[in-house]
C-alpha cells in the first residue's frame, strides 16, 4: 500500500487529524464519520435500487444565461427542461471564482483554505475524500468524462475518467483562427469567432459520447457519471453552426457607469489592462458575446442528447440530475471578462436539481448556497456516511420544502497576488454575502468593498467607505478573517512541481 492510499484509509476511518477539519454540516457531529439525518433519503420512495447520479456540469456560465431564467440571448432548451422539472438554487455561490480551486471545493466538500488548493497551479489534496470516493465505497460505478481539472487525484475519485482533448491535431483550415482559452486581446486577434475545426473533435463531443456509453454500460448497476464540458469558457469558439445560431443583432452589450471601478479595487483596472479590453470596440465586445452563446447553444444541444438517452434506458425515473458550473463569466460587466473577482457574474452559479417525484417542478429558491454543499446532499440522498471533513452542508431539506432557508451567509476566495508559495500560509482577498450586503476583504493594503445588493443590484457603487457603514464593514470583516482561520491547512504543492518530483 502507498503512503497516499495509507493517508486514504486513514481518512475514512475518521483518523485524520481533527485540528485540520472540523465538520460544519448540519448532519455532522464530532467523531469521524457519521450517518445522513435521513437515511437513504426514504422520502417514501422505497425504491427497489440505489439512486443514479447524473452530473451535468459546464465551465464558466453566468448566474442567469438560461432562457428559462429570461436571458433571451441564451438558447437552452434542454437545460431550461432540466430546470422546469427541477428545483433551481438561484443563490447559489463558487467557493472561488477560478476553476481548479473550485472544483477541488465540489469534490471534497471544503473551503480552499481548508484543503489547500487556491488556485489553478496547486496539485488535488490526496489525503481528502471525495464525494466520487465515498459512494465508491457504497458500490456505486463512476465516471468522469470531459474538464476534470482536479490534478493529482483522478485515479481516486474514478474507476473511468477520461478528459478528452481540445486539439485535434490537424492543420488549420484556411482563413480559420485559433484562439487561446485566456480572452485576451493583446494574445488573439478577437475574442471570439467560429471554431474553424467539425464540432465531433471537440472535448465536449467525446464527453457527450464517452457519458452515453458509459450509462450504457452500467445500466444495471447503480452509477455515478460526471459529464463535464470545457465551454462556455473561453475560448469563445462554438462549431460553425453554433456560432451563426446567435443573432448577432439582437445581442445586449452590458452598460455600466463610465466611472465604474473608480471606488473599487485596482486590481479589476489592471485586469482590464493586461488583457487588451480598455479601447475594446463594439465588435470586439460582440464578438465575444456571439462566442459565448454559442458555446452555451452548443453544451445544452450535448446535454440533451445525454438526457434523451438517460430516457431511452428508461433510467430517469431513478436518476437524480445535477447541473452545475465552477464559477461564472463576467461577459463584459464592469468590463471585465472570464473570472477572478467577486461580482455576482463570476462568483454566482447556476445550481439545477431533477429528480422525478421527488422534488417540486420548477420551483426556484433564493436561499443562499454554496457549491460545497453538493457533496453531503448526494450523500445524504444515497444513505452514505459523511466524512467530519465536510464542510458543507445538505440541501435535502431545502429541496423537499421542510425549510425555505439554508445559510445565513457565504464565502468565496482567491489568492491575494504575490503572497503565496507552495506548503506555507494563505493569503487571500475574499467574500462575505449575507443575502443583501456584499463584503469584500482586498487584503491589508487596499481598502475593502461593500455592495448593498437590494438598491444597487449591478454592484456599480463601493459604500464601504461611507460612515453610516463603518460598523458593519468592520463587523463583517472581523467575521470573514475569522472564518478564513478555521481548519486552515498549507497551500497545496505546485502540480508541475509535483508531477516534476514523481517523474
Amino acid at each position: 500500500m502507498t503512503e497516499k492510499s495509507k493517508n486514504q484509509d486513514a481518512a475514512y476511518s475518521g483518523t485524520m487529524d481533527r485540528r485540520r477539519f472540523i465538520g460544519h454540516s448540519g448532519t455532522l457531529i464530532a467523531g469521524g464519520i457519521v450517518a445522513s439525518a435521513f437515511p437513504a433519503l426514504a422520502l417514501a420512495r422505497e425504491k427497489k435500487r440505489p439512486l443514479n447520479i447524473l452530473l451535468l456540469m459546464s465551465d464558466q456560465h453566468g448566474p442567469d444565461s438560461l432562457g428559462y431564467y429570461g436571458d433571451h440571448n441564451a438558447l437552452t432548451p434542454n437545460l431550461d427542461r432540466l430546470a422546469s422539472s427541477g428545483y433551481s438554487m438561484r443563490q447559489a455561490y463558487c467557493q472561488s471564482p477560478v476553476c481548479v480551486s473550485s472544483r477541488n471545493s465540489i469534490l471534497n466538500g471544503c473551503y480552499p483554505h481548508s484543503n489547500g488548493v487556491i488556485s489553478n497551479a496547486y496539485a488535488g489534496n490526496r489525503d481528502i475524500l471525495s464525494f466520487p470516493q465515498v459512494l465508491r465505497k457504497k458500490g456505486y460505478t463512476t465516471g468522469c468524462f470531459g474538464k476534470l481539472h482536479t490534478p493529482g487525484r483522478e485515479d481516486l475519485d474514478w474507476d473511468e475518467y477520461n478528459e478528452g482533448s481540445r486539439n485535434p491535431g490537424m492543420p488549420v483550415p484556411e482563413g480559420g483562427v485559433i484562439l487561446s482559452g485566456t480572452a485576451n486581446l493583446l494574445r488573439d486577434p478577437a475574442i471570439g469567432a467560429p471554431d474553424p475545426f467539425p464540432k465531433t473533435t471537440t472535448l465536449e463531443w467525446q464527453a457527450k459520447e464517452n457519458a452515453i456509453r458509459f450509462m450504457r454500460e452500467n445500466k444495471d448497476r447503480p452509477w455515478l457519471i460526471q459529464c463535464s464540458m470545457h465551454k462556455p469558457h473561453p475560448p469563445f469558439q462554438p462549431p460553425l453552426e453554433y456560432w451563426n445560431k446567435i443573432d448577432r443583432s439582437k445581442l445586449v452589450i452590458p452598460e455600466f457607469p463610465e466611472n465604474d471601478l473608480d471606488d473599487a479595487s485596482p486590481r479589476y483596472k489592471k485586469w482590464i489592462m493586461s488583457r487588451g479590453f480598455r479601447n475594446i470596440t463594439r465588435e470586439q465586445i460582440l464578438d465575444g458575446m456571439q462566442g459565448h452563446y454559442g458555446n452555451l447553444a452548443f453544451v445544452d444541444d450535448l446535454f440533451g442528447e445525454v438526457l434523451n438517452e438517460l430516457e431511452s434506458l428508461g433510467l430517469r425515473e431513478n436518476t437524480l440530475v445535477v447541473y452545475l458550473v465552477d464559477h461564472g463569466e463576467m461577459l463584459h460587466r464592469h468590463g471585465l471578462w472570464t473570472k477572478f473577482v467577486f461580482f455576482d457574474a463570476s462568483v454566482r452559479v447556476p445550481l439545477i436539481f431533477s429528480l422525478p417525484g421527488t422534488f417540486a417542478a420548477g420551483k426556484q429558491s433564493n436561499a443562499l448556497v454554496e457549491l460545497i454543499d453538493l457533496f453531503p446532499t448526494l450523500t445524504e440522498m444515497t444513505g452514505c456516511d459523511n466524512p467530519e471533513t465536510v464542510q458543507g452542508k445538505s440541501l435535502v431539506s431545502l429541496l423537499t420544502g421542510k425549510t425555505r432557508h439554508h445559510r445565513k451567509v457565504v464565502h468565496s476566495e482567491y489568492p491575494l497576488s504575490g503572497m503565496n508559495k507552495p506548503g506555507g500560509p494563505y493569503y487571500a482577498t475574499m467574500m462575505l454575502f449575507d443575502g443583501r450586503y456584499k463584503l469584500v476583504d482586498n487584503g491589508p493594503d487596499i481598502p475593502p468593498e461593500l455592495y448593498d445588493q437590494k438598491k444597487d443590484p449591478g454592484e456599480f457603487t463601493n459604500i464601504a467607505g461611507e460612515e453610516k457603514q463603518q460598523k458593519r464593514v468592520e463587523k463583517m470583516l472581523a467575521e470573514l478573517r475569522e472564518w478564513h482561520l478555521q481548519d486552515a491547512v498549507p497551500v497545496q504543492p505546485r502540480w508541475r512541481d509535483l508531477r516534476r518530483m514523481e517523474e
